[in-house]
């Protein structure tokens, strides 16, 4: 095996930067174009499809006079670390600022730091802040001082469900008020932005908190749909420019039939796999053969996609995680599911209510698809693993 094997520029797991980093520039503009007009924007789409990656990339490249910080919340547990770390966000972002010290002075109002940075901010000798006060102090402040905040919050569905989960209904009902609160208060509206992104169904879990979906109205959803096919094309091109195994357009084509739902997590996969065996066996010319061959290793080790099945079961009651992994088991041994066999599978689990806006969830949380008025698995990845770990079915 040659020392010189030079491995895909790709990362899995980590969020994408830098170098490593695919640029979205329609998408990144779409979220400017928001963000300048004073509207808050909602990145409600399906895991692995790189919202993060966008969102760091954003706060790299913020705007002029605008300063940007990106926050994953997901490991929150209570409302009071929510508002800490709120406050300790917005801080961060006016120590930016090329301001004198007595403008970042003034508005702390005697509170004494000794060092901010992304992570937290270190106080001097202070009594307790009630962090959801000085919030509500400083923010109406920031229009007189000409300055732009834009907050970028990964994960909030998580922390709301984890609230709901450990019996903490009202702390997540109170941070969806205050932030639909902030977000409407018109002197915010040119000096103060949320961005707001999970993996997870956020209108689910604000449903299943406040009994309706109306306190994200006012947000604007950004579609943040997977590469395209000339997107994935080009991805594939500029990962593998340097490595040692190399695509031809018939491979790449190939390749990304595999694949077929382009997102760069299961893209990344697939040329990591095929690299590790060629590496393995010391043949860096690769073959239809081999692109199988790594397919179906990935598919074997569930840990790539185990949470996907998990998640039902973690965010919804069980009868309907139930209901709804029956549908995904039918769908991965039959290929596709009709109206018809939703509505009956329904009926079995006392479903025919709410059926419909479980399978609008399970769209839009990227499982499935329609298509010529059945339901289609999104991806060939989910659909191997799910008859995998559902090898036997005995519906008709």
């Amino acid at each position: 095996m040659s020392v010189d094997w030079i491995s895909p520029k790709i990362i899995i797991g980590p969020t994408a930067k830098g170098s490593y980093y695919y640029n979205r520039p329609q998408i990144v503009e779409a979220i400017w174009e928001q963000i300048n007009t004073g509207t808050h924007v909602l990145l409600a789409a399906p895991r692995r499809v790189g919202k993060s990656s966008v969102m760091e990339f954003m706060v790299e490249n913020c705007e002029e006079n605008t300063k940007c910080v990106f926050r994953n919340i997901q490991g929150i547990k209570s409302s009071d670390e929510f508002y800490k770390r709120f406050y300790e966000l917005i801080i961060f972002c006016l120590s930016k600022f090329d301001k004198s010290k007595k403008w970042f002075t003034d508005l702390l109002k005697g509170i004494t730091i000794e060092e901010v940075t992304a992570e937290g901010v270190k106080f001097g000798d202070r009594k307790p802040l009630n962090y959801l006060e000085e919030i509500g102090r400083i923010l109406p402040k920031l229009q007189s001082e000409k300055v732009k905040v834009v907050l970028f919050l990964d994960e909030l569905p998580e922390v709301l469900h984890n609230l709901y989960k450990a019996d903490k209904r009202e702390e997540a009902s109170a941070i969806l008020d205050n932030l639909r609160v902030w977000r409407q208060d018109v002197r915010l509206k040119d000096c103060f932005c949320l961005v707001l992104a999970g993996s997870v169904g956020i209108h689910h879990v604000v449903k299943t908190i406040e009994g309706r979906t109306s306190d994200l109205n006012d947000l604007k959803t950004i579609d943040f749909e997977p590469l395209t096919y000339e997107e994935a094309s080009d991805y594939v091109d500029s990962v593998t420019q340097e490595a040692t195994v190399h695509y031809n357009d018939e491979l790449k084509t190939f390749l990304l039939s595999k694949i077929h739902y382009y997102l760069p997590y299961f893209i990344n996969l697939m040329l990591d796999e095929i690299n590790k065996i060629a590496r393995k066996t010391g043949n860096t010319t690769i073959s239809q053969k081999s692109i199988d061959t790594a397919f179906d290793a990935i598919v074997k080790n569930s840990d790539h996609f185990k949470e996907w099945k998990n998640r039902l079961f973690d965010y919804f009651p069980a009868d309907d995680a139930e209901y709804m992994n029956e549908v995904l088991t039918y769908i991965a041994h039959k290929e596709v599911i009709n109206k018809r066999k939703l509505y009956d599978l329904a009926g079995k689990y006392n479903k025919k209510n709410v059926y419909v806006d479980m399978m609008d969830g399970l769209e839009k949380d990227g499982y499935i698809t329609e298509q010529d008025d059945q339901y289609v698995f999104v991806s060939p990845f989910l659909k191997a693993f799910w008859k995998r770990n559902n090898p036997i079915y005995d519906g008709e």
